[in-house]
């Protein structure tokens, strides 16, 4: 294959408006992409069934991405035919794998693509929640790729466990929202963000009760948590109370729109992802991004993004005590974490690198 004027990629995923990391790591995606190549993309109307995923699909303040046709639907498979019939034109198919539910549509999308050479995005190569047929479903579509693009060594780890023998590149991931880096504000409370999904693996429980520790030995740390909750906030609420924290501790249930992201980081010191378990955040490199270091727990690729005393700390996961240090070292070397959080950080163009190359296009 040739370069920009004659290789032809469909991406196939979700773009803005859709509300989620995974949306907005297609649009910057394939932005990039398309700086490379002739590329089109093939977006769904209707992603899962509400049943499954009972929260905001899409952000109403989003601009539709402008190379997206949201056709696709995970009920008629129609629609997926015809997306492989349209990627079969082309050269390269793109899949966003985030999850086996979308198994039966992608097969019969590289089914009808003939002879196209697909690549595949794989954000988890398990879900978070577990689904029936997980490994069987995965292990069905991901070894019929031609290769394998992930964002931590962790996922490709992961991969190989599942026995999927196909080629595999691993390069970070770069910020999924555009953010300007301010100055720190005050010093004194220290001011944590906790934001995005609340969702049980994303250990919030254990955050309220690192910040219990910290106070009953002194040290007033205030957290906001902002973001869609995945189980109902009430629960949430009596926690913070039975803590005793609701003077440090504010709850903002409600989808973050990207044009509040970068008010937001301004206004903390860092950000705390203290995850029990995870194959990666798209939280990390936006954090970083906006010059704000990061307390997070040795989990899946965000050990990987985090470098240890240099642009944040870490702890290990599920670990109120060694959270508690974490914070407490976090805010001794905060000025020298801030100061490198920016370094070295990716960007859309080595991804789309990556994807030009597990694709075999030849391009400089």
């Amino acid at each position: 294959m040739g370069g920009r004027d004659d290789t032809h990629i469909t991406f196939v995923g979700p773009v803005p408006p859709f509300c989620s990391g995974i949306a907005q790591h297609g649009g910057f995606l394939t932005d990039a992409l398309a700086k490379r190549a002739d590329v089109t993309v093939l977006s769904w109307q209707h992603q899962y069934p509400t049943l499954l995923f009972r929260h905001s699909q899409r952000d109403d303040s989003a601009q539709p991405h402008p190379l997206a046709h949201f056709d696709l639907r995970w009920w008629d498979p129609l629609s997926w035919w015809r997306a492989g019939r349209r990627a079969g034109r082309g050269d390269v198919l793109v899949l966003t794998w985030t999850t086996p539910f979308h198994a039966l549509p992608y097969r019969v999308m590289m089914g009808a693509a003939r002879s196209a050479r697909v690549v595949a995005i794989v954000h988890n190569a398990q879900p978070h929640e577990r689904l029936p047929l997980q490994t069987l479903l995965t292990r069905w579509v991901l070894r019929r790729c031609n290769a394998l693009v992930v964002h931590a060594s962790t996922v490709a780890d992961e991969v190989a466990r599942l026995d999927i023998d196909v080629e595999t590149i691993t390069t970070p991931m770069p910020p999924l929202v555009d953010v300007t880096p301010q100055a720190l504000p005050a010093a004194d409370p220290l001011r944590l963000l906790f934001f995005g999904f609340v969702r049980p693996y994303k250990g919030l429980d254990v955050a309220l009760d690192a910040l219990a520790l910290l106070r009953d030995r002194g040290m007033r740390v205030e957290l906001s948590v902002v973001g869609e909750f995945w189980e109902d906030v009430g629960p949430w609420e009596q926690r913070v109370a039975e803590r005793h924290l609701d003077d440090q501790v504010v709850l903002r249930p409600g989808y973050v729109p990207d044009r509040d992201v970068n008010g937001l980081l301004a206004a903390h010191h860092g950000v705390l992802l203290p995850y029990r378990s995870a194959s990666q955040s798209g939280i990390v490199p936006v954090a970083l991004s906006a010059g704000r270091p990061v307390i997070a727990t040795r989990v899946g690729g965000i050990a990987e993004a985090v470098d240890d005393d240099v642009n944040g700390v870490l702890a290990e996961p599920g670990d109120p005590d060694s959270l508690a240090a974490a914070i407490e070292r976090f805010a001794e070397h905060l000025p020298d974490l801030a100061a490198h959080a920016r370094d070295n950080l990716p960007t859309w163009e080595d991804v789309a690198v990556a994807v030009m190359k597990m694709a075999g296009v030849d391009h400089p």
